[in-house]
């Protein structure tokens, strides 16, 4: 059987976490050009379609992953302006320049030896329109 495919690479990287929840949004972006005209006809200057995605991701069982997930936290929560990321889409994959603004993980269990986390909840904000008006 052939190896799956990694569910999501950021910066070009794989990780070994485990993806709980994926889902994927687009919107469509006006300019400011964009509204009523004096008879009331709408006016559109569509500047493009924006392909966005929310993420819940987890260490494995048994703690596997649990380093690649404290890595990739950090690098999640580094200020940095956008990473290029490759999700799945329609039969295939993705890649674009996205943005985090915020990232939210629970403390499961404090031990004195041990830190356990939850699931890490993402949404990722595409950088630039994918499609633009012909």
């Amino acid at each position: 059987m052939a190896a799956q495919p990694p569910t999501f690479l950021l910066d070009g990287k794989a990780y070994n976490v485990l993806v709980t929840s994926h889902s994927r949004s687009f919107s469509i972006l006006d300019s400011e050009k964009t509204g009523r005209t004096a008879d009331g006809e709408m006016f559109r200057d569509v500047i493009g379609t924006f392909y966005n995605y929310k993420m819940t991701i987890r260490a494995r069982a048994n703690g596997v992953g649990a380093a690649d997930l404290d890595a990739l936290w950090d690098i999640l929560s580094e200020p940095t302006v956008s990473h290029v990321c490759t999700f799945p889409y329609n039969q295939g994959t993705i890649t674009q320049r996205m943005y985090i603004t915020s990232g939210e993980q629970a403390l499961i269990r404090l031990d004195p030896d041990h830190t356990q986390w939850g699931e890490i909840q993402l949404s990722f904000v595409a950088m630039s329109p994918r499609r633009r008006p012909k």
